[in-house]
């Protein structure tokens, strides 16, 4: 957890193994490129592949190191790379651990399932503390209680 502005924002926590797959698929793509310029292809060519290959690649980073979570005055703001979802806290209806492995802003299977109006499916995200974010969540949000180890609106 750290301090923005003013904000508080908590860092995605990281999952080793989800990590060193991020950094392999890196070095893969730059190696890639590297490659690409030893093959006698025309120079366009070369160029655009190339440039999408360490494109992609540095956007892998941007994802791993800025996937974050951060409260607004009536929204959740979560950001990875150059995407952000904003959740208004008043919409929030519930939020439970899952290690569910689809695809969302989180680098770790230790993560809190959100659930909220306008969406059908929520949004996955995985604090560093999740103990300390739920517990912001909780005191930010009327209507909010703990209900085991999950946070759920008071009917």
């Amino acid at each position: 957890m750290a301090y923005q502005g003013g904000a508080t924002v908590y860092p995605s926590k990281r999952d080793a193994w989800v990590m060193w797959l991020l950094w392999a698929s890196v070095i893969g793509m730059m190696a890639a490129a590297i490659a690409v310029w030893v093959d006698p292809a025309p120079l366009g060519f070369r160029v655009g592949i190339s440039a999408l290959l360490a494109g992609t690649a540095v956007l892998v980073v941007w994802l791993v190191y800025s996937t974050s979570y951060s409260f607004g005055r009536d929204k959740l703001v979560v950001r990875a790379g150059p995407i952000r979802w904003r959740v208004k806290l008043d919409l929030i209806e519930e939020v439970r651990p899952t290690r569910n492995p689809l695809s969302s802003p989180a680098l770790s299977l230790d993560r809190l399932h959100i659930r909220y109006g306008g969406s059908r499916m929520g949004i996955m995200i995985s604090p560093e503390n999740k103990a300390v974010f739920l517990q912001d969540l909780a005191v930010r949000v009327d209507g909010l209680e703990f209900e085991g180890d999950r946070v759920v609106r008071r009917r």
